[in-house]
């Protein structure tokens, strides 16, 4: 009875969508002052993105027995217990800069999977409901905010060549109430080459694909 009731919901569901008759709301704006979804482009800015990077270190022996005797539980456990984690230096401090070229088009990129990211092929053009403004400007209606986390490893000495993650928290801060809305944090699954310039413009467009997510209710 279940199983019929939720196919009757989707039905009704996209019944609606097609009709025109559901609105979708961005959920970057629920629990906001603001209308969802918005009369007019939403006035914001954007101080910092800081990022932060790490890397797993996989001991070589650790990685060798894990390779030949991948079958084998105590190799298993004795590989994972040699793994930790340290800070790898990078370029990509903060991604503010590279999410503002993003944000000032009419147009801006999405990941249609965050996934799998191994290429900025893997996008669409959604309309932008932002109009950037300066940091402090009285039209400002929110501020957003988040960070950002690289994952790669080290082997011995040696560095990945590609990331293996990005973590990515967003939100908002509601300028009119000082609140602060953030979204449920992601791992987006790129894997690009460490400090390009494509890494750091496959983040910005993985925080705008969470900024422009919709939802009907």
């Amino acid at each position: 009875m279940k199983t019929l009731w939720t196919k009757c919901a989707w039905i009704v569901l996209g019944g609606l969508l097609l009709s025109g008759c559901l609105v979708l709301k961005y959920e970057i704006l629920k629990r906001t002052t603001l209308s969802n979804p918005p009369t007019e482009r939403v006035k914001v800015y954007i101080k910092e993105f800081p990022v932060d990077s790490r890397a797993s270190v996989i001991e070589p022996l650790a990685a060798v027995a894990y390779q030949y005797y991948e079958g084998s539980e105590s190799n298993l456990q004795s590989s994972a217990s040699a793994l930790a984690e340290i800070a790898r230096s990078s370029r990509i401090e903060d991604l503010s800069a590279a999410l503002l070229r993003e944000l000032r088009q009419d147009k801006i990129r999405i990941f249609l999977d965050v996934g799998k990211i191994s290429s900025l092929d893997g996008t669409r053009l959604v309309s932008n409901p932002f109009e950037l403004v300066p940091p402090g400007d009285a039209r400002a209606q929110l501020e957003i905010i988040g960070k950002a986390k690289i994952h790669s490893q080290r082997l011995g000495d040696q560095f990945s060549r590609n990331t293996s993650r990005v973590d990515i928290e967003v939100g908002v801060k509601d300028l009119k109430t000082d609140k602060v809305i953030m979204q449920v944090p992601f791992p987006a699954g790129i894997n690009m080459v460490y400090n390009s310039r494509e890494l750091e413009e496959a983040m910005a467009v993985a925080v705008a694909t969470v900024l422009t997510r919709k939802t009907p209710f």
